[in-house]
């Protein structure tokens, strides 16, 4: 009974762990987070030791990325790629799809995608456009997959321009911090 006793001051007080953790960023620009040393090719960078998971350096559900944007007559651009090729964005809360101008989307080879047609209202009215899922889109570094998009000229002055519509956004808690010139997307 005696050791029993003894032995229970030990098992009361709270253990004490040490791990490491690792960032690796994959050949697609994604940021992982683990505790287990990478055997794949990724760049590596091994960060400092976390004791608890009140830690608030660090907490895996709240990843956020400041995405920088260019004000064009109150409209805010963001940079992004489809498929790995580069393209600019209208940030438009009011699309529901992200929407990839043809000239992108060829060289996207979003053409060679199964895609409908489905018709959308646009300013000048409704009109018939591809509706394709898209492989990849990036936005600084948050990516996603199979992502809602239709392919339509946006600007006949900017061929290259593009909407960032709610399939992509509803991922996220979106805020814009105009002083910054910078949008936030953070996980939901």
């Amino acid at each position: 009974m005696f050791k029993v006793l003894m032995m229970l001051p030990f098992f009361a007080m709270p253990m004490i762990g040490h791990a490491e953790l690792y960032k690796i960023i994959n050949e697609f620009g994604d940021i992982i987070y683990t505790d287990t040393a990478p055997s794949i090719d990724a760049k590596e960078h091994k960060l400092n030791a976390i004791y608890t998971i009140k830690n608030p350096a660090f907490n895996i559900n709240k990843i956020d990325s400041m995405i920088p944007y260019k004000d064009k007559s109150g409209s805010m651009i963001v940079e992004g790629s489809v498929h790995g090729v580069p393209m600019r964005f209208i940030v438009d809360t009011g699309a529901t799809y992200v929407t990839i101008p043809p000239a992108i989307a060829k060289r996207a080879g979003l053409y060679d995608l199964k895609f409908k047609t489905i018709e959308v209202q646009t300013a000048n009215g409704k009109v018939e456009v591809p509706r394709v899922r898209l492989k990849n889109i990036s936005i600084g570094k948050m990516n996603q997959s199979r992502v809602r998009a239709t392919i339509q000229t946006i600007s006949e002055d900017n061929p290259n321009l593009g909407l960032l519509g709610m399939s992509f956004l509803d991922e996220y808690k979106v805020t814009v911090h105009q002083n910054k010139k910078a949008i936030e997307l953070a996980p939901k």
